[in-house]
């Protein structure tokens, strides 16, 4: 494994696919998700000398993933990708965001006005929780999304690398930040095979995607893999225990219920849609604590002036009333069990 000891960070050319043009970035070089081993950059791709297992970038990204989310096969995913990515090279965020949903059948009118929404507005939570990260260091955001938290780091010059297993969410994530001059290391990845050596990074960030995962202690395990000693892990999610409806159903009181009569429920009232697993701060924590962390420690994410005076006006006055319940001993000790979402902190030993 010698290859594995050189410098962790080269500069590589991202190439262009299509119409959709890349740009020049600083990022670790990425291991074989497989066997660890050092890859090679080739012109379409990366190709391991070790399990000789070949990675064809998509959408002019690297695709490093042993897998696809449940909605698309990798096949499938890689088409919408790339073709968003040459709808992408003509049009602004808004413009691909709206593509997406257009290509997306089975997203009815009132649903699509919601994701759009969340999509265009998902920078001002990118911004309160990059808040929670120092200027210094190597960041790896795992389930990046549509790139709200990277944009926000990149607007402090915060060297950060995102990952999302959804290619097509990735081309979104990229022109958001082309639309500010900005760019980052985007990657299609499996959070629960992250693609870089051992103490790759010093802090590795997930915003709603512990949920999401059939295995959360297999990504956690490799959150602290990739970390440096000392390094630190945040996660945020939304709270099972909330009083208020579950953010991917929109369902009061669905996390109250035991699993089995939840998903029941879920079928009931929305027809197919999955229920995430979402878990409790509580549960959150002990995972973290399993899988070697230590110093973890639950938190009500904060509200500062900063981000109110950052907030869209639709989702202000709630922000507000957050604010003032969490400056209360009462309404914070609430907020860390029964708030709409938590935070857990921990570190990698040093």
């Amino acid at each position: 494994m010698a290859a594995m000891e050189k410098p962790l960070a080269r500069r590589t050319g991202r190439r262009e696919m299509g119409t959709c043009r890349m740009m020049v970035d600083v990022a670790p070089i990425p291991t074989c998700p497989i066997c660890r081993f050092e890859l090679n950059r080739n012109r379409s791709g990366y190709d391991c000398p070790n399990c000789e297992r070949i990675f064809e970038d998509v959408a002019g990204m690297p695709d490093l993933r042993l897998g696809s989310d449940r909605y698309l096969d990798l096949a499938a995913e890689r088409a919408k990708a790339d073709r968003l990515c040459r709808i992408a090279a003509t049009t602004d965020l808004e413009g691909v965001a709206r593509a997406y949903y257009d290509m997306t059948e089975d997203v009815d009118p009132r649903r699509c006005r919601m994701f759009l929404r969340h999509i265009l507005a998902s920078e001002t939570r990118g911004e309160i929780l990059s808040r929670r990260i120092a200027d210094q260091g190597r960041v790896l955001e795992l389930g990046c999304g549509t790139g709200g938290l990277a944009l926000a780091l990149r607007k402090r010059s915060v060297d950060v690398v995102a990952i999302d297993i959804a290619s097509r969410w990735l081309v979104v994530a990229e022109r958001r930040l082309k639309d500010a001059g900005l760019d980052a290391g985007f990657h299609a990845a499996n959070a629960e095979d992250i693609p870089w050596p051992d103490a790759s990074f010093d802090t590795v960030v997930a915003d709603s995607l512990i949920e999401h995962l059939d295995d959360p202690v297999r990504m956690l395990s490799e959150a602290r893999r990739v970390l440096r000693p000392g390094g630190k892990l945040l996660l945020w999610s939304p709270n099972r225990l909330t009083l208020l409806a579950d953010p991917h159903v929109r369902l009061w009181g669905v996390g109250l219920l035991p699993r089995g009569v939840a998903k029941a429920y879920v079928r009931l009232r929305r027809g197919g849609a999955w229920l995430p697993r979402t878990l409790t701060a509580e549960q959150a924590c002990g995972l973290t604590r399993s899988v070697g962390f230590v110093s973890a420690c639950v938190n009500p994410p904060e509200i500062t002036q900063t981000d109110l005076r950052t907030a869209s006006s639709d989702i202000l006055p709630l922000m507000k009333i957050y604010r003032d319940v969490q400056r209360t001993h009462v309404g914070r000790f609430a907020l860390r069990w029964f708030g709409p979402v938590w935070e857990v902190v921990a570190r990698k030993a040093a």
